[in-house]
């Protein structure tokens, strides 16, 4: 193998492409990155065994072959490279690869690309085209609620459905931790309807991909799923990208109904996200190591946000003005949750719609009827 190619080009594919080798695995293989050169195209491979990323970018080849390489550090030796263009080449017998530039000279130790795992083919039955810009937003907008490893595999993935409403077809997300529930929906016409569980593990990474994307001004990619698989394919200019992973085979919770994201409330409150969040912040100082506890009191015009007296570091409370509309209460809940939820709300004000101090309050960004957070209260014994 022989060839010569744009660095700047093949550190952003590389880049990416480790993302996908496996982080913990003790099969070098694993933490391999695979580059096979044929024709004209490099191909980059790299895989955990549950979430697959294949890659094929232009470059100019002397000389056909494969070989793997550690992922990690040829990314680092590729960055501490500098000239626009560079060499890399394979000696077949050794199996090492020598990179070159006017300056520098690496050579790495591989494992034969024959020693590779094979790639897992999605069917071309089940084909969507998704914008890009509302892929990415639907993502960002829930993944935090989700947590990489729990009791129960379906809540350590993001839920992506179709739904009919009465305004039109609906692209649904939705994550949840069991402690709190992000939805958002995005006007769609998509045909086809499904309903898949993706691996946080895996949507973040495809995430990245899709703002790379963004970033390359490409409007739409493709998604293809079968029952236990799902690929996201992008094309980026004269680069093709294509991530696959394993679905999550479980039956998501049926979090509409009434008592877990209830739709009639007894109290409404509206205040301005900034003073929120830093209200909740200064109060968490002393409650970090119990939940980040704060406690809401809702008074005719504003809120007291406390420690509710739970703390044995102290007590602190701070008041904000704020729009009450409905019965006057006192409830509690995790600060931090509320500032996962500002952090990607796109208005000024935020919404708590409460049933009782007891029952899911519905959080909302003010005027934004598709995106709803849900979050069970603390009780303040």
């Amino acid at each position: 193998m022989k060839i010569s190619i744009e660095l700047k080009k093949l550190i952003e594919m590389v880049d990416i492409a480790a993302r996908f080798v496996s982080k913990t695995s003790t099969l070098p293989i694993l933490q391999n990155l695979y580059l096979k050169a044929s024709i004209d195209t490099l191909t980059l491979r790299a895989t955990d065994m549950e979430k697959y990323v294949e890659i094929e970018m232009p470059c100019t080849i002397a000389l056909e072959g494969a070989i793997t390489v550690n992922a990690k550090m040829f990314l680092d030796l590729l960055r501490a490279m500098e000239e626009e263009t560079i060499e890399i080449s394979v000696n077949a017998q050794s199996h090492q690869m020598q990179l070159r530039s006017a300056k520098d000279t690496f050579e790495i130790n591989g494992i034969p690309a024959s020693e590779y795992v094979a790639l897992p083919e999605v069917p071309q039955t089940n084909v969507v085209t998704l914008d890009t810009q509302n892929f990415l937003q639907g993502i960002d907008h829930v993944e935090y609620t989700i947590t990489e490893k729990n009791f129960s595999p379906v809540l350590t993935g993001v839920l992506m459905k179709t739904k009919t409403e009465d305004t039109g077809k609906k692209l649904v997300f939705v994550g949840t931790d069991s402690f709190r529930i992000a939805e958002f929906k995005i006007t769609s016409a998509i045909d086809t309807d499904f309903s898949l569980i993706i691996p946080k593990v895996a949507i973040n990474d495809v995430g990245a991909i899709t703002k790379f994307a963004i970033e390359n001004e490409v409007p739409e990619m493709t998604m293809r799923f079968s029952e236990n698989l799902i690929a996201f394919e992008y094309q980026i200019g004269d680069i093709k990208v294509v991530a696959t992973t394993l679905l999550i085979q479980w039956s998501f919770p049926d979090y509409e109904r009434e008592e877990i994201m209830p739709t009639r409330f007894n109290t409404t409150i509206l205040v301005d996200k900034v003073l929120c969040e830093k209200a909740i912040k200064k109060i968490w100082i002393l409650t970090k190591d119990i939940n980040n506890f704060v406690q809401i009191e809702t008074q005719p015009d504003c809120i007291i946000i406390s420690s509710g007296g739970k703390s044995d570091k102290g007590a602190g409370t701070t008041k904000i003005n704020a729009i009450i509309e409905g019965e006057m209460l006192t409830f509690a809940l995790n600060g931090r949750y509320v500032t996962d939820f500002t952090k990607v709300m796109a208005s000024d004000e935020v919404s708590f719609n409460l049933v009782d101090h007891q029952k899911p309050m519905i959080i909302t960004d003010k005027g934004n009827d598709s995106y709803k957070y849900v979050v069970r209260p603390l009780i303040n014994n």
